[in-house]
């Protein structure tokens, strides 16, 4: 079971996302500070959003926070969000490369919602928000590393499995 750190944030009327088939990698992009949901939920609301758009933020040292709660429809893909999870790491991946502790929370957190969802971490199931739309997010150096998120993402499932 993944360690979230419940952050007890205050929306709007959210939507139940009856789909879940996708799950979508950001990052936070034009800075490369260590920004925390409340601060992200506190950007999209001043966007005249409901709160943050997306249901987790993984932080540098791979703390994993909750931003919206894990089955409303989210506000991180335009077109993809009635059946999508958005799950953002925090940093500018055009510039930086995430921290370790990034990659393997951000793993293990997608190995959880595989199994809660029955989904398989394949190249269909894990995408960064550019395989959606014509955005640069998640970032080059993130981009680049989806690959063995996905590969680490398997492992923890197996692991699970044995258990």
């Amino acid at each position: 079971m993944v360690n979230i750190k419940e952050t007890d944030l205050a929306f709007g009327q959210l939507a139940d996302r009856e789909e879940t088939n996708l799950i979508v990698i950001h990052h936070v992009g034009e800075t490369d500070r260590d920004v925390s949901a409340a601060e992200i939920h506190e950007w999209h609301k001043e966007n005249g959003w409901s709160g943050i758009g997306y249901h987790y933020v993984i932080r540098k040292d791979g703390t994993i926070e909750r931003g919206r709660p894990r089955d409303v429809v989210g506000a991180h893909a335009q077109g993809f969000n009635s059946r999508s999870i958005g799950i953002n790491i925090v940093g500018d991946f055009e510039q930086a490369v995430p921290e370790p502790a990034q990659i393997e929370s951000a793993s293990m957190l997608i190995a959880e919602l595989c199994n809660i969802y029955s989904l398989c971490p394949d190249a269909q199931t894990i995408v960064g928000h550019r395989d959606l739309m014509n955005t640069d997010c998640p970032g080059c150096n993130l981009y680049d590393m989806l690959q063995d998120i996905r590969g680490k993402a398997i492992w923890y499932q197996q692991q699970e499995e044995q258990q």
